[in-house]
């Protein structure tokens, strides 16, 4: 929890940029699609998230697995008999769990946990690289 409360914003700091450079800069300045096709690994996420690829699909359906996952609600109700809230979609940021003591303490409970950590991650990091490809997707439909 800890972590994920340190660590969030500088991973969206980090890869905001990171995925913008990559994904959709190469579309809008050609010198600088030169340069990223010039080292190899970055040409090759370039070329998966600036079209309709497999890993764009792949990474976009994670997300939506660990969304669907963390926030849907389970035998109906948005906190279980503890007062973790299963359906996170209210809880603002995980300082809101640290602050009301909202820990997991069942294996369903520590699965949402789990999930939502996880697609915490994934929208610091790979959702950025996913939101800029279709960016890229729409310009290149365009034209441009």
């Amino acid at each position: 929890m800890n972590w994920e409360i340190k660590w969030t914003t500088r991973l969206h700091l980090i890869f905001a940029p990171l995925a913008f450079t990559i994904v959709l800069m190469p579309k809008l300045n050609k010198a600088w699609y030169e340069v990223i096709s010039s080292i190899p690994i970055v040409s090759w996420i370039h070329r998966e998230f600036s079209g309709l690829t497999g890993m764009l699909y792949l990474c976009l359906a994670v997300g939506l697995v660990f969304y669907f996952y963390s926030a849907s609600k389970i035998d109906g109700k948005s906190h279980s008999e503890y007062g973790y809230p299963i359906n996170i979609n209210h809880v603002r940021s995980p300082k809101n769990i640290k602050q009301g003591e909202l820990y997991p303490r069942t294996k369903l409970e520590e699965r949402v946990f789990f999930a939502d950590s996880a697609g915490g991650i994934w929208l610091a990091t790979v959702m950025w690289f996913v939101l800029f490809g279709g960016i890229s997707v729409l310009f290149s439909m365009k034209g441009g």
